[in-house]
């Protein structure tokens, strides 16, 4: 394809209609055009000339302030351009004179041939003249050349490889349109005598509403000049309420036009607001959304932040129940007070002889090993005396103690629940006796000066007068009257025994019930020490079948425990089926020897799920919450272990078949040990006494006392 062929296409494809006669032709003496891109001296010829075709920027600079741009091919010659811009400023093309750097260019002249500046746009001065001398009839009008042709401009903006973003420079082409309103014809009428048209005022408002910057009713009424009546003679009523393109005007017979009635006016502001009603709608809805999503968020924020402060808060309150738990060990260690603070202290010397003796088995052997256990034998021998001295003299400190208790709980009223809950005192003539020889036995071990304690015992002695039925009231009156007359008579004495002696007989003499009708309380005999003994003294165990040991050979026969540790278990059962209120529950009948023996002989001394030996911390919760609790349903856990175990409500989909199936195997054993407390299970809940377990004692009254 030839150069020719080539550059007629590519103008034909922009729509530069210039025939090919009208192309200026060459004129003789210009030299041939020479491609400014070629890097040879010589002119090559036109079938070797290979040139991209592509769109670039020309710039007409009419004067200081004129510019115009306009969008040609590269390959275009400067002839062809001057036949179109002439073409559009309505001149004759060979008035217009193109020059670049004061330098006239020939119309052979290509349009890549040209110089360009950094941003590839080539610039030209455009002139006028006649025959070699300036025209100064004729000018280049913008207004003709933008309101005839309304073409578009176009600019070429490079941009540089610094502001792109993939750092490569590029050349993009931006059109520059005309924005100007074009008011549509929308209706009127022509006269066709005279040929003038008539427009309807709503045609003479401005541009339409949705390009307006602010709110203005535009209506009808507003619109209203003056009210004119004519009579018209035509040939017939015509309508031009169509058009074509908005310039061309269709008009349409009106032979088979109809009427039409209107209906109801509506101003502009009713019309709008009825458009916005959807939109006002949706908004309502998302902003209703919107807030019930912000409440929801904040809700679950709100009830996050309290679970976290009451996970917190638990945190706190077991730490520091750890920390007193420690602390009341510590202190129980230091002051041991009753029998399970001495068996604290026996079972921190067994676990110590545990340790020592794991200890010599694996460092030493054969003879080492024998004094090595000779030696602990010795230690173990000291600690259990030292433990057992400091035993006795706790049980001496506390006798008196216990004995002020005895006589308190001789001295209460007798009390019971009556009719409608209402709490009953009965005060006896025995309980006020009690009470009145208690201040007395209290004044008897005060010390006194002597004067004092002559006038106390003579007043003791007159009291002593009604109580001749006392066994010993003849030994006791002798004691006062012997310790009278020695500090009456003698300088130098000792009466500490004799005191003594009068405090246990008065204690007795408190003791003493007149009239008091001997029954016979039920007994037996004690297999371990064969002594009888009464019921009370006898040790309670749900395992057992029938009563043979009592409580001193129990005790004597069982290992040094923690037993603090086992009733704290217990504890924490019975205080969760409270809350639960099954009162007709096992726990209630449960002791803590039998809590120790299911820690130890069934659950091994350690938790089912972390395998935990710290006793302090083990608990024995529920395995199936639906169920009362019992051995068969409980399970060996930690603290923290119980509290999510109680948080789980099938047990099946969370634990491991493995596990459930061991579980159920040690419910098995738990209930073979406590045979017989699973048939007296059967035989209360049968009889319905399941009511009297686990009741308040202030519910039940001490009738043998009335």
């Amino acid at each position: 394809m030839s150069a020719e062929e080539r550059d007629r296409e590519y103008v034909c494809n922009v729509q530069l209609h210039v025939e090919p006669s009208e192309r200026p032709k060459l004129p003789p003496g210009c030299p041939p055009p020479l491609d400014s891109r070629s890097t040879e001296s010589e002119p090559q010829h036109s079938e070797e000339c290979c040139v991209e075709l592509e769109n670039v920027t020309v710039k007409f600079r009419l004067s200081d302030s004129e510019i115009l741009a306009q969008v040609y091919p590269n390959c275009m010659l400067l002839g062809e351009i001057k036949q179109d811009l002439a073409r559009k400023f309505e001149v004759a093309p060979e008035w217009l004179v193109l020059r670049q750097d004061n330098r006239v260019l020939c119309n052979s002249v290509p349009l890549n041939s040209t110089v360009l500046d950094e941003y590839g746009i080539h610039e030209f001065q455009l002139d006028m003249c006649k025959d070699g001398k300036e025209d100064h009839t004729s000018k280049l009008d913008l207004d003709v050349y933008y309101d005839k042709h309304r073409l578009a401009d176009f600019i070429t903006v490079h941009i540089s490889g610094d502001d792109a973003l993939d750092g490569q420079s590029k050349t993009v082409v931006v059109e520059i349109e005309n924005a100007a309103i074009i008011k549509p014809f929308l209706c009127g009428y022509r006269d066709q005598i005279t040929g003038k048209e008539y427009l309807d005022a709503f045609t003479q408002t401005g541009p339409y509403f949705d390009k307006m910057k602010y709110r203005k009713y535009k209506t009808r009424d507003t619109q209203t000049w003056e009210q004119k009546e004519k009579t018209l003679n035509t040939a017939h009523e015509q309508s031009v309420q169509c058009h074509l393109d908005g310039i061309n005007i269709l008009y349409v017979s009106a032979v088979n036009e109809f009427t039409i009635i209107p209906g109801k006016y509506q101003t502009f502001a009713q019309k709008e607001r009825a458009e916005r009603k959807l939109e006002k709608i949706l908004l309502i809805q998302r902003n209703w959304r919107r807030w019930i999503l912000w409440k929801y968020i904040h809700l679950r924020a709100q009830e996050y932040r309290r679970l976290v402060q009451n996970r917190e808060q638990e945190d706190e309150r077991y730490e520091k129940c750890v920390e007193q738990r420690v602390e009341r060990h510590r202190v129980i260690k230091q002051f041991p007070r009753n029998k399970d603070d001495f068996d604290l202290l026996y079972a921190e010397v067994g676990r110590w002889k545990k340790a020592e003796l794991k200890r010599i088995t694996a460092n030493y052997e054969g003879p080492a090993r024998i004094a090595e256990v000779n030696i602990l034998l010795d230690k173990e021998i000291q600690l259990l005396n030292g433990v057992e001295r400091q035993r006795n003299l706790v049980y001496k400190a506390m006798e008196d103690f216990r004995k002020d208790q005895l006589l308190k709980e001789m001295g209460k009223p007798i009390e019971w629940i009556g009719y409608k809950d209402t709490k009953i005192h009965m005060d006896l003539l025995s309980t006020q006796r009690v009470r009145f020889l208690t201040e007395i036995y209290k004044d008897l071990r005060k010390p006194r000066s002597k004067e004092d304690r002559l006038e106390f015992i003579r007043q003791v002695m007159l009291v002593l007068t009604e109580e001749t039925c006392f066994p010993n009231f003849p030994e006791l009156f002798e004691l006062f009257d012997r310790e009278k007359n020695l500090l009456l008579y003698a300088k130098s004495f000792d009466v500490e025994i004799l005191r003594k002696r009068q405090t246990m007989l008065f204690f007795d003499l408190i003791k003493f019930q007149k009239g008091e009708p001997k029954q016979r309380v039920p007994s037996r005999m004690c297999i371990v020490c064969k002594k009888v003994k009464t019921y009370a003294e006898f040790a309670i165990r749900t395992r057992q079948s029938h009563v043979d040991t009592c409580k001193h050979c129990y005790y004597l026969k069982l290992t040094a425990t923690e037993n603090t540790v086992y009733q704290s278990i217990l504890r924490c059962i019975h205080r969760d089926e409270r809350k639960r209120k099954c009162t007709t529950s096992f726990a209630f009948v449960m002791q803590p020897d039998d809590v120790r023996h299911i820690i130890d002989k069934i659950w091994h001394g350690h938790s089912a799920l972390s395998k935990s030996e710290n006793l302090s911390e083990l608990r024995l919760p529920r395995w199936n919450k639906s169920d009362d609790w019992a051995p068969w349903n409980s399970i060996c856990l930690t603290e923290r272990e119980t509290r999510d175990h109680y948080k789980i409500d099938d047990i099946e989909k969370v634990y491991d078949p493995k596990f459930v199936l061991h579980i159920s195997n040690l419910h098995m054993l738990a209930r073979s040990l406590f045979h017989t407390l699973a048939a007296v299970a059967t035989e209360f809940q049968e009889t319905g006494q399941w009511w009297k377990v686990g009741m308040n004692k202030q519910r039940s009254s001490k009738l043998d006392a009335v």
